[in-house]
Order: C-alpha cells, then sequence, then structure tokens
C-alpha cells in the first residue's frame, strides 16, 4: 500500500479516478486469507459431519465446493480494478437504476445477519480470554470493527495482512494437535473411520453446498477491496489471486471444523479448539482465543463495510443530493454498527441454529444476483460500462430492467424444490435424502434468462450504439 497505507478512505460508493489507484493484485491473497481463516468457517464445517457419514467424503465434498464456489466469487473480485466503484452499486447496470434496489436490500440483510452469528462467536472467545460476559465481548468486537471500517480500506487490507501470518501459525499448529490425536476435552480422539464409516449421499451434497455458499457469500462486497488497484491490473491477476486466498482458507478451515466434529462432537467449536490448545499450555490457549477473537473482527469490518455502502446506495438512489464524503461514511457505519451489534444480542442464546439459516437464506437469494451480474460483465457486455451512467436514473441503464428482475425472481422460485434449509425443505431434496442443489439450479436458470434476453436483436443494437470515453469506460481485459 506504500504512502496510502494510513490514510483515512474518504471514497465510498463513488468512483475511483485512476489517479487514485495503488496497491498490487498479491495484496488480494492476504486480504481474503485473513477475512476467511476464522472461526465462523470453521463452525461450518462442523455442520458437514453427521452420524454415518464418512470424514473422508465430508472433507472431498468441502473440497469440491469450495474449488466452485469461489469461482463465482473471484471473478467477481476481478471485476474491481476495470470498474473502480463497489460490486452492488454496478448492479445497476443489470437491474436498472431502481430496480437494483430490491438485490441490495437483500445484501444489506445479509450483512447483517453474518455480521450477528459471527459476532457472537468472537464475543465468546473474548468471554473466555478475558473472563468478561458474552454481551460485554460482543461490544468490545463491535467498538473493535467500527474503528477498522472508520479508517477503510487500507486499514483493512493492512490488518488482514497483518492476520494471515498470526491464523497461519495458529491453525497450523491447532491441525497438527488435531492429526496426532491430542485429546479434545474429556474426549480421546477416536479412529474416524470406525465412527463414520461411509458415503451418504444428502450429506456429501450438502458439504458441497455449504462450501459454496461460504465462499460464494463474499461475492457481493469481494469487488469493493479491489476497486482501488489500478486499471492495468489483469483480470487473471485479480482473479487467481483471489481464488488462492479463498480456496486456501476455507478448504483449511471447514476441514478442521469437520475433523473436529468427527473426534469430539459438539456444537461448541470454541471451547472443543480451547481445550485441544490446553495440551501445549495455558499460553497457547491464549493465542487460540486471541485468533479467533481477531479473525471475527476482520470479517465483521468487511461485513459492516459492504453493509454502510449498500445501505448508502440505497439512501442514494433516492435522494441523489448525498455527496460521499468522509462525514457522510461515518453517519451510515455508526447506524450499521450498531443494528448489527444489536442483532448479535439477539442471537447469542441460539448461535449454530441462527447460522445455519442465514447461510440457507444467502444461497437462496444471492444465487441468481451473481448469475445475472457475471453473465452481464462477461457474456454480454465483456465489461464495458459507462461509470456516469450507473450514478443517473436517466442514464441507458434505465430506471428497471424488467428482464433481469424476472430472470432474478424465476431464478430464485426454481430453486425451491432443490432447497433444503431450517425454513424449507423441497420435494427435490428430499428425494436426494436432503442434498441440496438448489444453488447449481439458480446459477443456470437466472444465468440462461438474461443471457438469452440481453442477446436478442433489439437489445444488441441498442447495445453496440454505446459509446463510452476512456474515462467512464472499463473493459475485460
Amino acid at each position: 500500500m506504500g504512502k496510502y497505507s494510513l490514510r483515512l478512505e474518504r471514497h465510498s460508493i463513488d468512483y475511483i479516478p485512476p489517479n487514485q489507484r495503488h496497491g498490487k493484485a498479491s495484496d488480494l491473497i492476504f486480504l481474503w486469507f485473513g477475512a476467511n481463516a476464522q472461526m465462523a468457517v470453521v463452525a461450518t464445517g462442523l455442520m458437514v459431519v453427521v452420524p454415518g457419514f464418512s470424514l473422508t467424503w465430508a472433507v472431498l465434498g468441502i473440497v469440491i465446493g469450495t474449488l466452485i464456489g469461489t469461482i463465482f466469487m473471484a471473478y467477481h473480485s476481478a471485476q474491481g480494478p476495470h470498474l473502480g466503484i463497489p460490486q452492488m452499486i454496478q448492479s445497476r447496470a443489470q437491474f436498472g437504476y431502481y430496480g437494483a434496489v430490491i438485490p441490495l436490500v437483500m445484501v444489506v440483510l445479509m450483512y447483517l445477519g453474518f455480521y450477528a452469528a459471527g459476532a457472537v462467536i468472537g464475543a465468546q472467545a473474548l468471554a473466555m480470554l478475558l473472563h468478561v460476559t458474552v454481551g460485554f465481548g460482543i461490544l468490545i468486537s463491535s467498538a473493535a470493527v467500527f474503528l477498522l471500517v472508520l479508517a477503510g480500506y487500507n486499514m483493512i487490507h493492512k490488518f488482514n495482512r497483518w492476520m494471515s501470518y498470526l491464523f497461519t501459525a495458529v491453525f497450523a499448529v491447532v491441525t497438527v494437535l488435531l492429526i496426532i490425536g491430542s485429546p479434545v476435552g474429556h474426549t480421546q480422539v477416536a479412529a474416524t473411520s470406525a465412527v463414520h464409516p461411509g458415503f451418504i449421499l444428502g450429506p456429501f451434497l450438502l458439504s458441497i453446498s455449504l462450501a459454496v455458499i461460504n465462499t460464494l457469500g463474499y461475492a457481493p462486497y469481494v469487488a469493493d477491496y479491489s476497486r482501488y488497484l489500478p486499471q492495468r491490473t489483469t483480470v487473471q491477476s485479480t482473479f487467481w489471486y483471489t481464488y488462492i486466498g479463498i480456496v486456501t482458507s476455507n478448504s483449511w478451515m471447514m476441514i478442521l471444523g469437520a475433523l473436529m466434529q468427527s473426534r469430539a462432537p459438539s456444537s461448541d467449536v470454541l471451547k472443543g479448539f480451547a481445550a485441544l490448545a490446553l495440551t501445549l499450555g495455558p499460553w497457547f490457549r491464549i493465542f487460540v482465543l486471541l485468533a479467533a477473537a481477531l479473525g471475527i473482527v476482520s470479517i465483521n469490518a468487511l461485513n459492516i463495510y459492504g453493509g454502510f455502502m449498500s445501505s448508502l446506495t440505497i439512501t442514494s438512489t433516492f435522494l441523489r443530493r448525498l455527496k460521499p464524503t468522509l462525514s457522510l461514511r461515518v453517519w451510515f457505519i455508526i447506524p450499521i454498527t450498531i443494528i448489527g451489534t444489536y442483532l448479535a444480542f439477539l442471537e447469542k442464546g441460539s448461535l449454530l441454529s441462527s447460522f445455519d439459516a442465514f447461510l440457507g437464506v444467502l444461497i437462496d437469494f444471492l444465487v441468481p444476483w451473481t448469475a445475472i451480474n457475471l453473465t452481464d460483465y462477461y457474456f454480454v457486455r465483456k465489461g464495458k460500462y459507462n461509470i456516469p451512467d450507473i450514478f443517473r436514473p436517466g442514464g441507458r441503464y434505465g430506471k428497471f430492467n424488467w428482464m433481469a428482475l424476472f430472470a432474478y425472481m424465476v431464478g430464485f422460485l426454481v430453486e425451491m424444490p432443490f432447497m433444503n434449509t431450517t425454513l424449507h425443505e423441497g420435494v427435490i431434496a428430499k428425494m436426494l435424502h436432503g442434498g441440496d442443489i438448489s444453488w447449481v439450479v439458480g446459477v443456470l436458470v437466472a444465468g440462461a434468462i438474461y443471457l438469452f434476453a440481453a442477446k436478442r436483436p433489439a437489445v444488441s443494437a441498442s447495445a453496440a450504439t454505446h459509446q463510452n470515453t476512456e474515462e467512464s469506460t472499463s473493459r475485460v481485459s
């Protein structure tokens, strides 16, 4: 980051001019590894292990899901350097100036939900580390998140680079302890093959699905953290550095959770890891709990950062006189942090069930959006956008793109028979013994409908007439 590292961020949802771009694509590997190597991801790994299901198959499902899901997320990341604007405001080019409010509202709710669930995990770690209440731990964690988000883009990058080193060291030791068979609490490590003997279709599909959605969950804000990179940054470099950072951390953390659950079944991953750490001594337990608390600060900073920018995008849609100043950033960061903190207090009594429910909601509503956005960027417009028109209701993208909204809704509806969430289990999911493949259906249907509509001759001819200046247009390279 160089001379930009300690500067307080002043931009928000506005375009980042070329003369203010900085950094390099390789910074992204540290950002995404640091953001994803945390206990909320480990907790997701707990869910893939069920009686009768082999740990080997669970690990294979995690790896497959991570490799697939991160493809979508990394291709969203590659949009940042070329467009220079946040991920969700770019949705106006697909859904229309006012139409984009619909996915924006869903995304804000997702940010807040994941913030609340994560905050509880971080607060539990602080409570164990500092001997305070979980409620007080939520307040400490939220204060740290607020300060990090207030500092903004550069400090978030820098913080996650530091955390990458800490998390790698701590979780490497934890991994070794689990593999060599150290005691976990009062339960001695058992032979996993004896406990979980074989393949079950439903849990295998679930392990893939959870890994996909855990990586795809970053899609609505992944380009927010690449938008300051120089315009000459290639799609390939942005994609691969993002991809490697997430694939490494997501596979590792989810497998750790699955391994822990197979050795000593529990819904409390923190207590299990703290007990495991004690085999090396109280000093290592401190490091594990510290890593857990700081990991939640890392990811929740991204949730609040994305939440305030999406909220500001929604507000600015109707109040166009708002100027993206530093004071406006503060006035949006404060209420989003307060709301997330309040939701964390509501969730602290039912952590794992609430987290599972939010994963289900995310996969239902996020998949059609990501299919439409990527289809538009890579296959329809091929990276060519008029940036000023994205900020104008009378611009070329219109007020509503009804075909995109139709594709979004149909994509969601066709997912329903394939869903398996705490709120709804579809008929086909039941036939698959609880397996969830709704994300596959949602991607294919929403993407195909949008592509078919966008490739109609009338639409193509209209798009061809738009001539963009070098300053306002980005192109896939």
